[in-house]
């Protein structure tokens, strides 16, 4: 019993851990798409946190058990 409840824990924190890292990732990345083409506004780096948001939001749900 123990064993499931730590192996679910691990699990719901590897989900959260890589939420982290996809949104900061896509955030670093319109960061420096920003830099390169000097736009002068922050659009990219909004634009890449949305989707870098909407991917790590998709892998969760994809990734929780489904009730059947």
């Amino acid at each position: 019993m123990a064993l499931k409840k730590t192996n679910t824990y691990l699990k719901y924190s590897q989900l959260g851990i890589q939420m982290f890292v996809t949104i900061g990732l896509c955030g670093w990345l319109g960061f420096k798409m920003d830099e390169w083409w000097n736009s002068g506004k922050s659009l990219y780096i909004i634009i890449m946190i949305f989707i870098g948001a909407f991917g790590a939001f998709y892998m969760l749900f994809k990734s929780l058990p489904k009730d059947n």
